[in-house]
């Protein structure tokens, strides 16, 4: 019987091809971008919790502040606060990680790596990252001691068995090789290359300075209560009673470690964060182009009831019970569903490079997740195969053979309420993302051409300069002479994306125990002029500040601040009343210099923040070239040259700061990219939903076109009558979607401190073209049908 209907399928498909590929086409395209989709919500929805322990795993937290001030919440710690809490009953291991920029030369290979961890000696015992060679409770149990990736390994020493081996790091000191690591999967947050001893730093143990991660394992996590009332009384214990009665706050909270990528509220961050909202639109796209296959699958199927029609009443009236022809039915859905499914795994594979490119992850199909992806393709194809199935073939088996054969039994108008309220749906949904995808490509354009109170453009990034000051001043005089270079600075940080937490204090005109948490920047003299940071009040630095701050020992530097205008409104006073300003910053004695008008030196999520930049020439990591010229290559080439000559041991590394810039907005450029291809997606497979209806209409009205024309209508009358009721079901999918539109699009934009109105445009754009799109492709069919001969058509009839 099986095998019956399977031919009788196979028959029936081969017999009408438009529909059978109309529906593969569209199933097949969707199968494929789900299966994709679900890789990526899988990747995400995993991220730290494949660890052996991860229910025991937490990272501490941080959270400080003064009294009426929003706590700061972040997630580097101070380096002592391990060794605080090591003896806790609560606590089986604690770990420390410190990440650092750093070159590294082996033989004749030298490059800059930046994913190189310092971490105690139980990293390995803690995590669940596997070692190829070494033992995980030795590894690191010493200064000078790293443990290299797989793929390191194989950059480094070829084939040749790298342990043992000697690394030169920073030009400066040898750390050997002690093991190999399995190269970090892409759901984790702790990626490396290379994770070094945290002993060989030698660092001074204290409470002043918070660089550092700190990762705990609890012996039970019903003791974490307990825990989170030790590190509570630890952290008071740090305040003094003038800070505590100032109202000035600090905690640590434990962080689940299976919640740091989707839910921390940490700053600080190893790695960019992940965000529920975009997993959740993700998981609707992939879910919404099913549903919409699975629409255009039933709609045929019923608007095809004329033509089938006579087919089931001839059966019937051979005795073919409703039930046979239920499960005949099915059998075609299912065989659709299986041929989309082959051909929509196949289109998977083919376009997941493409696919990683666009959302920028690393996924694969197959390895040890593979069998849930098949797992789920398996309830897909049940469930597709239902859901395609279900209606058409209870619509179908209905019919009365009597009636049927008598010409009385077509398509009900209850059934054409229904196909055109699914095509109300297909086209509501596409409506929808596209109005979603233009909200968010407006606010890219907005974030790139707001202006942001510095000038980024053109500047050269400089990454890993390590020298004293005579040289690099030696070092920016040369570059200064280069054609192209216009001006030469140093920081600490990128000037777009500062975080450095510290605290001024001991303000002039303040109570003394008034504090004001603040970021700070250690800037080189000329960086307000490279950057284009426009001064309120005050003056530039010379060249007598900068000796103030070169003194020795270093109690004797005067220091020079420059606070910006949020900054000098938080304390009170008017730009030109802050200038001579007495103020101590982290032990910095000094007096603010000038104020800067307000620039951005964040993402624009968040609204600006008081910030102070002062001269130190002791924490450079990077220098800005603001170049000019239209050779840029050339320019760079330039510098290249003298970088080898004062940097020998640092290979050149260069970027530009727009780069920094664009690095904070990846997660918005990669929704916005991921939407702007699946909104097309939907629209295309709702269009040929909207292909098949048209072609079965104008075949259903082939005798009435003929007529029309006989009795004088023009192609343009016919293709309007046709095009109309189509036209019409769009309208009213632009009216629905309209709205929830808007609703999604504000609140995604509200959680910008700065961005773009949603302007009335774009809902007109998007119905536009919703409009259009499908009054081509309704008008493709109908054109067709207009311009035959009338003759022909009434004959055929």
């Amino acid at each position: 019987m099986w095998k019956n209907y399977f031919k009788i399928a196979v028959k029936n498909l081969l017999k009408r091809k438009l529909y059978a590929g109309i529906n593969v086409f569209g199933l097949a395209t969707a199968i494929a971008c789900f299966i994709l989709l679900s890789l990526y919500l899988e990747n995400e929805w995993t991220y730290d919790r494949w660890y052996k322990n991860v229910t025991e795993l937490y990272r501490l937290r941080m959270d400080y502040g003064e009294k009426g001030e929003k706590p700061v919440q972040t997630a580097l710690t101070p380096n002592i606060l391990a060794t605080a809490i090591k003896d806790q009953p609560e606590i089986e291991k604690v770990v420390r990680v410190y990440h650092r920029d750093v070159s590294i030369r082996y033989e004749d290979k030298n490059w800059n790596e930046k994913r190189f961890l310092y971490a105690d000696a139980p990293f390995f015992q803690l995590f669940s990252f596997p070692l190829k060679s070494g033992n995980a409770a030795t590894v690191l149990s010493g200064p000078d001691m790293v443990v290299i990736s797989a793929s390191m390994a194989k950059k480094y020493f070829g084939d040749t068995d790298p342990v043992g081996k000697i690394l030169l790091i920073n030009g400066k000191r040898s750390y050997q090789v002690t093991g190999v690591a399995a190269d970090a999967p892409s759901n984790t947050h702790l990626k490396f290359d290379f994770v070094a001893s945290y002993s060989t730093l030698q660092l001074k143990e204290y409470w002043g300075s918070a660089n550092y991660y700190t990762y705990v394992q609890v012996q039970h996590p019903a003791q974490l209560e307990s825990l989170q009332a030790s590190l509570t009384a630890l952290a008071r214990q740090q305040l003094s009673d003038e800070e505590l009665n100032s109202g000035a706050s600090l905690n640590f909270v434990p962080e689940r470690m299976a919640d740091i990528h989707l839910h921390s509220v940490a700053a600080d961050v190893t790695e960019e964060k992940g965000d529920m909202r975009y997993n959740y639109i993700f998981a609707l796209i992939g879910g919404m182009l099913l549903v919409i296959a699975c629409v255009n699958f039933m709609n045929l199927a019923t608007a095809r009831s004329t033509e089938r029609s006579r087919e089931v009443g001839v059966r019937k009236a051979l005795g073919a019970q409703r039930g046979q022809l239920f499960w005949q039915f099915m059998m075609e859905s299912a065989l659709l569903t299986g041929i989309a499914l082959g051909i929509g795994l196949l289109l998977a594979k083919l376009l997941l490079p493409a696919f990683n490119q666009l959302a920028d992850v690393h996924l694969q199909m197959g390895g040890t997740s593979g069998y849930r992806l098949y797992l789920v393709l398996v309830i897909v194809f049940f469930l597709v195969s239902f859901v395609t199935g279900i209606y058409p073939a209870l619509f179908l088996s209905g019919f009365r053979p009597v009636q049927v054969l008598k010409g009385s039994q077509t398509a009900t108008p209850q059934g054409r309420g229904i196909r055109q309220s699914l095509v109300v749906f297909q086209f509501a949904a596409s409506i929808f993302f596209i109005i979603c995808t233009l909200v968010v490509q407006q606010q890219m354009q907005y974030i790139q051409h707001k202006k942001l109170g510095l000038d980024r453009s053109e500047v050269l990034a400089l990454n890993g300069f390590k020298a004293d000051a005579q040289v690099l001043e030696a070092f920016k005089g040369r570059l200064l002479q280069l054609s192209g270079v216009t001006h030469v600075t140093a920081s600490a940080e990128s000037p777009v994306d500062i975080q450095g937490g510290y605290s001024i204090d001991h303000i002039e005109g303040r109570p003394a125990s008034y504090a004001l948490n603040i970021n700070a920047l250690p800037i080189e003299k000329d960086y307000l002029k490279t950057l284009g940071i426009n001064l309120l009040s005050g003056e530039d630095l010379t060249h007598a500040d900068i000796a103030d701050i070169l003194k020795e020992p270093s109690e004797e530097r005067a220091y020079h601040f420059f606070l910006n205008e949020t900054a000098v409104k938080k304390l009170g006073w008017t730009p030109e009343a802050a200038v001579g300003k007495r103020m101590m910053l982290n032990g910095r004695q000094g007096t603010v210099k000038g104020v800067m008008k307000d620039f951005h030196f964040t993402s624009m999520k968040s609204k600006i923040e008081p910030i102070v930049v002062f001269p130190e020439y002791d924490w450079f990591q990077q220098i800005y070239i603001k170049t000019g010229g239209s050779d840029k290559q050339q320019v760079i080439a330039a510098i290249g040259a003298l970088w080898k000559e004062v940097q020998p041991a640092t290979p050149f590394d260069y970027h530009f700061l727009d780069d920094d810039f664009n690095r904070m907005y990846k997660s918005e450029y990669r929704v916005g990219a991921v939407l702007g291809v699946f909104a097309t997606l939907v629209m295309i497979v709702s269009c040929l939903g909207l292909l098949g209806l048209a072609a079965l209409t104008t075949q259903q009205r082939t005798r009435e076109i003929g007529i029309r024309k006989v009795l004088g209508a023009s192609v343009t009358n016919v293709v309007a009558m046709l095009s109309k009721d189509f036209i019409r079901l769009v309208v009213i999918a632009l009216v629905l979607a309209v709205p929830i539109a808007w609703y999604a699009g504000h609140n995604w934009l509200n959680a910008f401190a700065y961005h773009a109105s949603l302007s009335m445009w774009l809902f007109v754009a998007a119905g536009a073209l919703a409009i259009v799109v499908a009054l081509l492709t309704v008008s493709l069919q109908s054109l067709k049908t207009a311009t035959m001969n009338p003759v022909k058509s009434l004959r055929a009839e």
